[in-house]
């Protein structure tokens, strides 16, 4: 896997880059184009079993909570849930035809659907030969119309001795085969403790960085975990940055806890709603999920997260529109492309430019009619140098600038 690495321009940015990264990471999280994942989402470990594997009730369940997409598990290592004689086939082949069905039905159901496989390393944990640890991650990503794949990775990698190769290893081979693919990674929410992961060879190669925030774990309360998750990824990305590794600075989705689940504290009422309302508001986080459907059955816990991530255009209590607002682009600094949120509190026309430090126009990103609410745009800066710029929203009597910057 190419990662870029910018030597010259380093010592004139680094400073720049200590001053925008902060607000980048710990603020506004834009996704990518290639992103697909939003608002609320909800892990789901043995789909064959969720409510006795009838799928049209797990479906009306996401669905009145208002989750819009899901991650199942479908391999362990080089163990491939969705082949002959394993329990994930077992159920979906009789039941519904193929895995390709069951992903076509949430898809109907306005559901996106995700895999996730645990991954240990090496090419083979369970069995000495078939399969290998990769091949499981493109036979997922085989699977007609999936949306993508989330890695786990956690304490194998932590001590492996050959980490960095074997995760790069690992990313190389899926991408071969798979080079447009969305991939996340979900693995510690605390770097301090884990330094020994390989995060930038890992966080290299996805496009979404999804923490495992379990507060009650801990335990401790979701302030404080978002609050030292968010930190320690935002020094830490810094340091990356500084030091070449500038495809390691990912959007992060927090992955939370929806209910004890066999260590530690129980998640307490009011834990959802803070972690919810923290992650969109505080954070500016795109999406959140929960960890994990068959474990969650506390009436508290389905009824908060039903209630929260409400729409960032329009205020609950009255219907009205929020003011007008332009996020901080991200990734920030990037190269060689970079997402732009903004919300608009009333439909009109819209000019949204980018200008070099001299004050001469680079691009127009967009110029006509919107309507109100959030809007994300995409800035791809190939044909740039690198170096700071800003960028400048007009909207009705509203007009806000902000500075990016190019690192190349």
């Amino acid at each position: 896997m190419m990662r870029q690495k910018a030597l010259g321009i380093i010592a004139s940015f680094a400073l720049m880059a200590s001053i925008f990264l902060p607000h980048a990471i710990a603020g506004q999280i834009s996704a990518p184009d290639s992103l697909p994942i939003q608002a609320k989402g909800m892990y789901i470990w043995k789909l064959w079993s969720a409510d006795g594997g009838n799928l049209s009730a797990v479906i009306s369940k996401l669905k009145s909570v208002g989750v819009s997409w899901i991650v199942i598990k479908m391999g362990d290592g080089d163990s491939y849930y969705n082949s002959p004689n394993h329990s994930l086939y077992n159920w979906a082949t009789p039941a519904y035809g193929s895995m390709d069905s069951v992903v076509s039905i949430f898809h109907q159901n306005g559901i996106k659907i995700f895999a996730f496989q645990y991954v240990y390393g090496v090419p083979h944990h369970w069995n000495s030969s078939g399969p290998t640890e990769s091949d499981v991650a493109n036979l997922t990503l085989d699977v007609k119309n999936i949306d993508g794949l989330i890695i786990d990775a956690e304490i194998q990698y932590d001590t492996l001795a050959n980490r960095v190769a074997a995760a790069t290893a690992y990313l190389d081979t899926i991408r071969a085969y798979h080079p447009n693919s969305f991939l996340g990674l979900t693995a510690w929410a605390r770097i301090n403790g884990h330094s020994t992961f390989p995060w930038t060879a890992f966080l290299g190669g996805v496009n979404v960085n999804m923490p495992q925030t379990y507060w009650a774990a801990r335990p401790t309360t979701p302030q404080n975990e978002l609050y030292l998750m968010s930190s320690q990824f935002t020094s830490a990305t810094q340091t990356w940055v500084s030091q070449g590794d500038t495809e390691a600075a990912k959007p992060i989705m927090p992955l939370g806890q929806g209910e004890y689940f066999g260590y530690s504290n129980d998640v307490e009422p009011g834990d959802i709603t803070g972690f919810c309302d923290l992650s969109q508001k505080t954070y500016n986080y795109a999406g959140v999920s929960l960890w994990e459907y068959s474990q969650i059955d506390s009436p508290y816990v389905w009824s908060e997260y039903t209630s929260a991530w409400a729409p960032t255009s329009v205020r609950q209590e009255t219907g009205e529109p929020v003011s007008y607002s332009l996020h901080q682009n991200y990734p920030n600094p990037f190269n060689p492309s970079t997402a732009i949120n903004y919300e608009l509190s009333a439909s009109g026309r819209v000019v949204l430019k980018v200008y070099d430090v001299l004050g001469r126009e680079v691009a127009t990103l967009v110029d006509q009619d919107q309507n109100a609410g959030p809007h994300t745009v995409y800035f791809d800066a190939s044909g740039l140098a690198s170096g700071v710029y800003f960028y400048t929203l007009k909207a009705g009597t509203y007009t806000s600038t902000k500075k990016m910057m190019i690192l190349k």
